[in-house]
């Protein structure tokens, strides 16, 4: 990474299991032009002490291997991120005939989660199956000040004034493949309840599991104040959206660099008396938009925030 990227990475194996089956990934690269295009990867492995971390390693190699032999070409195309989702998706199938295909070799069950975010030129696109998430938190402008004043006066936005302006709010950006995100969608359960129910961590989809997938894929646009939070189900279901929020925000005006904030984040949830492996990312992309007049940022109907 370099200026134009924030970045804190914090994983865990918490205060109950006795080894991290976590595993995670960051890769960036420069298009023709020099504009830059980062991905960033979560994996919560499942299947026991011995086969959930070969299990989210298995699905984090494939991905580095990927974009290592891909990611040049994919940003030559028109629409990039478009691209990114389409192999991506493919990939993903890949994992899973692989991941079953270990399974059957070593008599040992495994699954993953995994959960992909692609940034690039102010825009984002998620790829996602299970339980790990991906949030944004738009509106924070700490230290965002400074790093204007830093910039030549024609490389700054016109909407510099706009941004520092926007109240900060907390939006989710994946979907839960669980049972208990399930009957919450069936109106069964509650928010807060979903987040306490015993059936919390039941996967309707991972990898590694069915033959058949349907992975969850959004895209979207960000903008040089927004920070985005990847997360396992390790960390998010000790604090509900609101705490999460509040936590951000307080950690953002307290320390201002996003790697203090994950290594408290981590230290904080195992006081709170963390049972699960623990992984976060937290990224924030200070581009620098030239070639191309600002759009409006507009939200999906799937976005919310509780």
């Amino acid at each position: 990474m370099n200026k134009n990227w924030h970045t804190g990475i914090a994983s865990h194996q918490g205060t109950k299991k006795a080894k991290n089956e976590d595993s995670y990934l960051t890769k960036m690269t420069k298009d023709s032009v020099g504009n830059e295009i980062a991905l960033f990867v979560v994996a919560d492995g499942m299947g026991g002490y011995q086969v959930g971390d070969t299990a989210s390693r298995l699905a984090i190699e494939a991905v580095e291997q990927w974009w290592e032999k891909r990611i040049d070409r994919i940003v030559k195309k028109k629409n990039a991120i478009a691209q990114f989702m389409k192999e991506a998706d493919k990939v993903f199938s890949q994992i899973n005939k692989t991941i079953i295909t270990t399974s059957n070799h070593t008599g040992k069950r495994m699954g993953t989660t995994l959960t992909l975010l692609i940034l690039y030129m102010g825009e984002y696109g998620i790829i996602h199956i299970g339980d790990s998430r991906v949030y944004l938190m738009n509106g924070l402008n700490q230290g965002l000040e400074q790093y204007f004043q830093q910039l030549p006066k024609d490389m700054l936005y016109h909407q510099q004034t706009e941004i520092l302006e926007i109240e900060p709010e907390l939006f989710q950006l994946t979907e839960d493949h669980s049972w208990v995100e399930k009957q919450v969608l069936e109106g069964k359960l509650s928010k807060e309840e979903a987040r306490n129910h015993p059936k919390r961590n039941v996967l309707l989809q991972c990898l590694g599991i069915e033959k058949e997938i349907s992975p969850y894929i959004t895209v979207g646009k960000y903008q040089s104040n927004d920070m985005f939070l990847l997360c396992s189900d390790g960390f998010y279901s000790l604090f509900s959206n609101k705490e999460i929020k509040h936590m951000l925000l307080n950690l953002e005006k307290e320390y201002g660099n996003l790697q203090a904030i994950c290594d408290y984040l981590i230290n904080f949830s195992n006081f709170s008396n963390a049972h699960d492996n623990i992984t976060l990312m937290l990224v924030r992309h200070l581009f620098v938009e030239n070639t191309r007049s600002k759009k409006s940022i507009s939200w999906l109907p799937i976005l919310r925030n509780d």
